[in-house]
């Protein structure tokens, strides 16, 4: 009977413990106005953000149909989604894998970072990693 109620004790215990070990965390962060340079003048600070996050199988630029700053993904399903928190945080377990990453807005989805092979916004995922992001949603801004 000991024994019973220890490996009742484990496996309670063991579906307690919901740490992430593979996936992507970071924040996204909102940036609006006027960031030229100039003497006397301060940026702005980057203020996190409520945004949901989706996780697209790795896209490029022939595959989105783009419109402004934003894209649309007529023939793509998202692989995963998450929201972030009112500072930005966010956290979503993901397979191994190379994704593209958008931020939802109102008028479609918003990227601003490309690679040499035009993959849109792209992140890897190793096996049994975290890969940390900084997604800037800076449309509204003037540089």
């Amino acid at each position: 009977m000991q024994i019973m109620k220890f490996i009742f004790i484990l496996l309670a215990f063991a579906s307690c413990t919901s740490v992430q070990t593979q996936g992507v965390q970071g924040q996204v962060f909102w940036l609006s106005g006027d960031q030229m340079p100039g003497p006397g003048k301060k940026r702005s600070p980057q203020q996190g953000v409520v945004r949901e996050i989706l996780f697209y199988e790795a896209t490029t630029l022939a595959e989105a149909k783009q419109e402004s700053n934003f894209f649309s993904l007529p023939n793509k399903q998202p692989v995963g989604t998450v929201m972030s928190s009112p500072e930005g945080n966010f956290s979503i377990n993901l397979p191994a894998g190379k994704y593209s990453v958008f931020v939802k807005e109102q008028d479609g989805l918003f990227a601003n970072l490309f690679d040499g092979d035009g993959c849109i916004n792209c992140i890897s995922v190793a096996p049994k990693k975290m890969t940390w992001i900084t997604i800037t949603v800076d449309y509204a801004a003037a540089y």
